[in-house]
């Protein structure tokens, strides 16, 4: 168990310093030993989804793609149908060893005596497409073959509508644009309400142009927050309508491309509704081009046409909450922010969003104040040293009550967060403890919830998370041959409500029985501009009854 956690551990490190070579996936050579193939490596906890990538030379490079990353693949040797190749650096001493057989790779993965075998089948050679909707055919092809039967989450009869729904879109494809597709697709793996499981457009990979604005939901409507110098006077602005589609409206239009519940959707929706592509293919708009918006309770007059930015396509993530802070830098000349540049006014939560977790004593409250932004080690400080400087604190100022700020955590490895909350809870057993969750909690975000209220009693404030107790995490992805969009699929369950994992599933079991907020709280466009946090005022005002 411990050599084997150490050849996961290798992986991980690997994958999360290594280059993206996603292109590489499906650029199969004519060679019936090489090209690229795809399935599951046995883990010590689930199966775990790879692609292997396999030059036709042996002084060529390939990839093993783990964990959303790639690893370089060399020094790669085939001697009949039997393969060994290095992966990785020299020092590491990871080594592929795999035959071919009756069309699939068989094989292990070796560090030492450590041992993961795998079993891959060979993703298709698909020829040049000779018109668009051969290509998109393909793309299809791609989702009913591959994608299908790699998703765990899908229930059988979800399965048969997703299917149906790819036919449906093959029948119209001389009818439909490239942004109507791309948008029915990304309906069609909505279907199992599974969050995880989606098309990245626009959020974990930035594939359709955006307009120059970022927007956030508030109780009274859609806000513009952050501009470019251009749309500047447009700060503030409550956005009514897309091109005479009401807001609201354009907003249940734009849910359907994604799946999970109300407040997840929200958060999706920021990203769709600036983007004249998605727009348009939902419908909202009748063009991909200048985007027309109506506007109200700011200085702009009128109507506003709004022309969209350059595509800058990207794999990295990127998250609507950041625009929330003017601390946090924008891409692509996105700098003017409505709350201004003046840092000392703002409230804590948006004090250090560019940490992935940090603490502070609120002196005026007693309170010590947790924000964990990210499941993600920091640059900038171990997990484990962060824990210690943390439980020193805990220690000598004995604070009044612990609040853990998880409204932005859109999760990450839930194994860094773990170690840290089992101290916490342990450092916190005769303090009161209250979580704050979010819109924007989801996945290894919920597990730190999950982990934090199994360590003891405490009270939920905010907004009802991104996902629930019962979530699908951990599947891997297919590259569409053509559009080179990513399709998401997910294969393990996680359950961290009461009930049982079911049996023959893989899945990670925990057990608390709510997340909903006891103390229902969203920040409204007044607090907001005023640079309060209600959640956090709400925690204060019940600590002095």
């Amino acid at each position: 168990m411990v050599r084997q956690r150490s050849l996961a551990l290798t992986l991980c490190l690997l994958a999360a310093t290594a280059f993206s070579t996603a292109a590489l996936a499906q650029t199969v050579p004519s060679d019936a030993r090489a090209g690229s193939w795809e399935g599951f490596m046995e883990d010590r906890n689930f199966d775990q989804f790879i692609t292997l990538t396999l030059p036709t030379r042996s002084d060529g490079e390939g990839a093993l793609q783990v964990l959303g990353r790639s690893i370089p693949v060399t020094e790669v040797v085939w001697s009949g149908d039997r393969v060994t190749a290095r992966v990785g650096r020299a020092e590491d001493n990871l080594r592929i060893e795999a035959r071919r057989q009756d069309g699939e790779l068989a094989g292990q993965l070796a560090q030492g005596a450590s041992i993961q075998a795998f079993l891959l089948r060979r993703i298709p050679d698909y020829p040049a497409p000779r018109n668009r909707a051969e290509a998109w055919g393909q793309d299809l092809d791609a989702l009913a073959q591959r994608y299908a039967a790699l998703n765990r989450s899908f229930s059988n009869a979800e399965r048969a509508l997703f299917l149906e729904r790819l036919e449906a879109i093959r029948s119209q494809l001389g009818h439909l644009t490239d942004d109507q597709i791309s948008l029915q697709i990304a309906s069609a793996l909505a279907l199992d309400e599974e969050p995880h499981t989606r098309l990245l457009l626009l959020r974990n990979a930035t594939a359709l142009r955006r307009l120059p604005i970022r927007v956030w939901w508030f109780p009274d409507g859609l806000r513009i927050v952050r501009t470019t110098s251009e749309y500047r006077h447009l700060l503030g602005c409550r956005i009514e309508d897309f091109a005479n589609v009401p807001a609201r409206q354009a907003r249940d239009l734009a849910g359907r491309a994604y799946a999970g519940n109300p407040s997840w959707r929200d958060y999706m929706t920021t990203y769709t509704l600036t983007s004249p592509e998605a727009l348009h293919g939902l419908g909202v708009i009748e063009t991909n081009e200048d985007v027309e918006l109506g506007v109200s309770d700011c200085r702009a007059r009128g109507r506003q046409t709004i022309r969209p930015m350059p595509l800058a396509r990207s794999d990295r993530t990127v998250e609507s909450w950041w625009d929330l802070s003017p601390l946090r830098e924008s891409p692509h000349g996105i700098t003017a922010h409505v709350l201004g540049e003046d840092a000392r006014r703002l409230p804590p939560y948006l004090r250090k969003v560019n940490e992935n977790y940090a603490f502070e004593y609120l002196e005026d409250s007693g309170v010590l104040y947790l924000q964990l932004n990210r499941s993600q080690p920091s640059a900038q400080e171990a997990p484990r040293a962060f824990a210690d400087r943390l439980v020193g604190e805990i220690e000598r100022r004995r604070p009044r009550a612990i609040v853990l700020d998880l409204r932005f955590n859109t999760g990450g490895d839930s194994g860094v967060s773990r170690e840290l909350l089992r101290r916490v809870n342990e450092a916190t057993t005769t303090i009161p403890r209250f979580v704050i969750t979010g819109r924007a909690t989801f996945s290894a975000g919920i597990s730190a919830v999950a982990q934090f209220l199994s360590g003891g009693a405490a009270t939920i404030v905010g907004e009802p998370a991104g996902d629930d107790l019962e979530h699908w995490s951990e599947g891997g992805y297919i590259l569409l041959p053509n559009s080179r969009l990513e399709a998401d699929f997910q294969t393990v369950l996680h359950s961290y409500s009461p009930a049982p994992c079911p049996e023959a599933t893989s899945c990670v079991d925990m057990s608390v029985d709510r997340l909903a907020p006891d103390l229902p709280v969203t920040a409204s466009w007044e607090d907001y501009r005023s640079r309060r946090d209600p959640a956090l005022e709400v925690i204060v005002r019940s600590l002095s009854r």
